[in-house]
């Protein structure tokens, strides 16, 4: 019997219909019965797994055994397959909500929230429990937000993970962010830029000084490409020190600094305290306000490297926010060597329909819709594509900067439009979402 094939279905519902799944494949469900259930049973089921029902006959006692050895499983069993789901369909989170008969899980992948399973608040009472006493939380407090850390095993390894509750109605909803930090210690090359891209961020990483800012909404693989261009730059002789909320991966031979509000440790405080410990490089975790922006501009100007993400949608609106936070258009251009504006596109599953052909700057090509399968959990994608604009400010850029608001193609997103053609022209994106990414991000085909 497969556990987590079995915890589908709740254990009222399998003593009422006197059934139990006890595991599944690709396209079928296993379910042991002692008779053939009714139709409606026959529809709660195929709801619940979406695979063809396949039914192994068994006597009354035996269901019943198998139903008390999973009343008898223990609570960080279920607790720890549900995270071994998760990094089996590596989930970047994973969302706990109370309802009120029950709880809903699900597994935030490929940027998409999917439910899993769903549980009873009984079990969830206690998972919840477990989870904050691992976090270091106070689990008689569910009045109040709490964040804490803890490690997670899955297969003998190790996984950092951040906890997040927050109260709601019928209970604490729980979101375990799993921080996969092999992620962060791979080469430069497999960040999915183009050459020409790979070539550019080359350049800016080599430069001993100025401000390289990566810009995208949340979930676009900012972190990411940060802490694999720190990896790539370490060394003995360089002193690097980071400033983050929170601290996601730990990395040697760097020094992380992890922000503390309560005491007055924030990216300002913490950004004068590191200039004073002779940093070659310092790496801002985010450029949220006018004090943090006007110092790490000041900071790449005196001689130092300094990474950080903004939230802006283009490499253009980089220069202009900073100009909103305060910093005179003459620092900025003295601070700024280097923009990387990103986004994370879902790839389409094999399982994905073809829709039409439409004419794309003068090729006809197919284009294909998401469809959904048990490959690809019925979500229709497998897996992103990280599209992308890199710009080197270098000295011809910085000349033009001051015609920026004049210039409306300066610092444009061309390079991630001409990706995102590429994808389509492929067939391996959704065409609406094709379209959608080009309103939304407000990108220009021209």
């Amino acid at each position: 019997m497969d556990i987590r094939v079995a915890r589908k279905l709740s254990i009222n519902q399998a003593k009422e219909y006197g059934i139990l799944p006890i595991y599944e494949d690709e396209k079928n469900v296993y379910i042991a019965a002692t008779e053939t259930p009714n139709n409606e049973i026959i529809d709660i089921l195929s709801f619940l797994f979406n695979k063809k029902i396949k039914l192994i006959y068994r006597e009354k006692d035996e269901i019943l055994e198998l139903i008390q050895n999973m009343l008898n499983f223990k609570m960080e069993d279920i607790e720890a397959v549900i995270f071994e789901e998760a990094i089996a369909c590596n989930a970047s989170d994973i969302h706990y909500e109370p309802e009120e008969n029950g709880l809903n899980i699900r597994f935030r992948i490929n940027g998409s929230l999917t439910l899993v399973r769903k549980l009873s608040l009984e079990d969830y009472q206690k998972i919840s429990s477990r989870l904050k006493i691992k976090a270091d939380m106070d689990i008689t407090e569910k009045r109040r937000p709490q964040d804490g850390k803890l490690f997670m095993w899955c297969k003998d390894k190790k996984y950092n993970c951040r906890l997040s509750t927050v109260p709601v109605i019928y209970g604490e909803k729980i979101v375990l962010r799993i921080l996969y930090s092999d992620r962060f210690l791979t080469p430069i090359e497999d960040l999915q830029f183009t050459r020409e891209q790979q070539e550019t961020l080359s350049r800016i990483i080599r430069l001993k000084n100025g401000l390289v800012l990566v810009n995208g909404p949340t979930g676009s693989g900012k972190s990411t490409t940060l802490y694999t261009i720190l990896n790539e730059i370490k060394d003995d002789d360089i002193n690097i020190s980071t400033l983050e909320d929170p601290v996601e991966v730990t990395m040697k031979g760097i020094n992380q600094v992890n922000l503390n509000y309560k005491i007055g440790l924030t990216f300002v405080e913490g950004l004068r305290s590191l200039l004073r410990q002779d940093p070659n490089v310092i790496m801002v975790g985010e450029i949220r306000d006018e004090e943090t922006a006007k110092m790490a501009v000041r900071s790449a100007i005196t001689g130092h490297k300094v990474y950080s993400t903004i939230h802006t949608k283009s490499p253009r609106e980089v220069y202009l926010r900073l100009e909103e936070m305060g910093v005179k258009g003459y620092l900025i251009k003295d601070a700024l060597v280097g923009i990387i504006s990103q986004r994370l596109i879902k790839l389409l599953c094999k399982c994905k329909e073809e829709i039409g052909v439409i004419d794309l700057n003068g090729e006809s090509i197919e284009i294909y819709k998401k469809r959904g399968c048990n490959i690809c959990n019925n979500s229709g994608y497998i897996g992103r594509q990280l599209i992308a604009s890199v710009y080197h400010i270098d000295k011809k850029l910085k000349g033009e900067l001051s015609k920026i608001y004049e210039k409306e193609d300066l610092l444009s997103n061309c390079q991630m439009v001409s990706s995102l053609r590429d994808l389509l022209l492929k067939g391996v994106i959704d065409y609406y979402d094709y379209l959608s990414i080009l309103e939304g991000e407000e990108l220009n085909e021209d």
